[in-house]
């Protein structure tokens, strides 16, 4: 989710259904991580918040589930990239978890995940050709 501005490919990649696989993995520890801030958010009595957060969380959801019934597809970016893309985002996204948690510029983190999924979405519709 951050950082997901790399070039695609020229040609499409032929990684493996395993590399794929992985890909996959990595995108629902985003969604599992981003239903956590969803309802901490809730809790906290954000509930505008959560529910923009939910929006944006079913947008990905979809778009997992698009890519798992592409997966025998060609790919314009190789599995290593997006995976490694993904972990960054993972990491980013558990820090401000950790903000959220702590309450440090809730509403502020919250936007920030937002923007974080909607820049992941855009990327991750140009994955398959």
């Amino acid at each position: 989710m951050a950082n997901t501005n790399t070039s695609t490919n020229a040609s499409t990649t032929t990684d493996s259904m395993e590399d794929k696989l992985a890909v996959l993995d990595a995108m629902n520890t985003s969604l599992g991580k981003i239903t956590n801030v969803q309802t901490r958010l809730t809790l906290a009595g954000e509930t505008d918040l959560a529910n923009q957060l939910d929006t944006h969380r079913k947008a990905l959801l979809a778009q997992i589930e698009e890519l798992q019934g592409k997966v025998a597809d060609q790919w314009t970016v190789d599995a290593a990239t997006l995976t490694e893309r993904i972990k960054e985002a993972n990491s980013d996204l558990q820090d401000r978890i950790r903000n959220i948690k702590n309450n440090v510029n809730v509403a502020n983190n919250a936007v920030q995940i937002i923007g974080q999924i909607d820049g992941a979405l855009s990327f991750l519709r140009t994955v398959v050709a």
